[in-house]
């Protein structure tokens, strides 16, 4: 029984600790990242929302929807694309996926550093959407499809 209990409750301490540092409802998130095209943008008070991508198939789904929608839409809606490329090797980053984001009519953020990214919350294969009201995050959701990103953009 003892023992049950001393296992029941390590089992939610390290469940605890693997999420501890992805920011929650309430939290302040306010930080400064380079784009693209290595111009400073800052997740600000003035940001609404955020488009969290933490992989390369989230970022092909981020990349065809904002393809399909005018490309003044993030800065209408205050919003802001974050793009984690913190896994991606360097030499691939500088020659490929760095040349390609720069013809993109957008602004993306770009996550380069690994403990930075971990800040945001994440679900395997889905886009974090962030909503933020006075650089305080009030509401965190997870969407996987092109029609939801565009909903969550109207």
């Amino acid at each position: 029984m003892v023992f049950a209990l001393f296992l029941s409750t390590f089992t939610s301490l390290a469940l605890a600790n693997s999420s501890a540092g992805a920011a929650r409802l309430g939290d302040s998130l306010v930080l400064e990242l380079k784009d693209q095209h290595d111009q400073t943008v800052a997740i600000s008070e003035q940001t609404n929302l955020i488009l969290f991508a933490a992989g390369k198939s989230t970022s092909a789904l981020m990349s065809k929807t904002l393809e399909d929608l005018p490309p003044t839409t993030l800065r209408d809606k205050k919003a802001l694309y974050v793009a984690d490329i913190s896994g991606m090797p360097s030499f691939i980053t500088k020659i490929v996926a760095i040349p390609k984001m720069q013809k993109r009519p957008y602004t993306i953020a770009l996550m380069r550093d690994e403990a930075q990214s971990k800040r945001f919350p994440q679900k395997d294969d889905a886009i974090t959407i962030i909503k933020l009201k006075s650089g305080k995050i009030t509401d965190i959701t997870f969407v996987t499809t092109q029609e939801e990103i565009t909903k969550v953009l109207q």
